[in-house]
């Protein structure tokens, strides 16, 4: 009786080891993300880009993304299947504060199962500063997720 519940243990074990063995640049524009607490500041009304999404494997083999997906608090935003993966988000709407940003894209890797990776971030939304010159505007830069989760599909 128990032989059927072993061998699911068993294969759910096995699944992990096929898992895409990949991390990802996420290269933005529009915004800065702090070294100190990780998260993203945007200016209210400005534009936020995700510029583009690489890639890096960790075992040498090829990989690629398919759909990706944009999320903020939980709701789509945007959705691509063209490399780079690219997306822009309008801040106006976006009351100051903090907020959720997710990607999710799905991962292919030769010798590896199918699956998605879940990348997920924190934006502050702040009131433009009348101080500030557009020449100080954050450019582009290369970020790192609050959390990085890969599960197969």
């Amino acid at each position: 009786m128990m032989l059927p519940f072993m061998g699911l243990l068993q294969s759910c074990h096995d699944d992990e080891k096929d898992l895409p063995e990949v991390d990802f640049e996420v290269a933005i524009e529009g915004g800065v993300q702090n070294p100190d607490d990780n998260k993203i500041y945007i200016t209210r009304g400005t534009t936020f880009s995700v510029e583009s999404i690489t890639p890096v494997s960790r075992n040498g083999k090829r990989v690629a993304l398919g759909l990706t997906s944009y999320y903020i608090n939980g709701l789509l935003q945007a959705q691509t299947v063209t490399a780079p993966f690219g997306a822009s988000f309008d801040t106006a709407p976006l009351e100051p504060g903090e907020y959720a940003f997710q990607i999710k894209t799905s991962v292919y890797q030769i010798d590896k199962s199918a699956a998605f990776a879940l990348l997920s971030y924190e934006l502050v939304v702040v009131e433009p500063d009348p101080g500030k010159t557009p020449d100080e505007t954050p450019g582009r830069s290369i970020i790192r997720p609050d959390d990085q989760q890969i599960a197969e599909q």
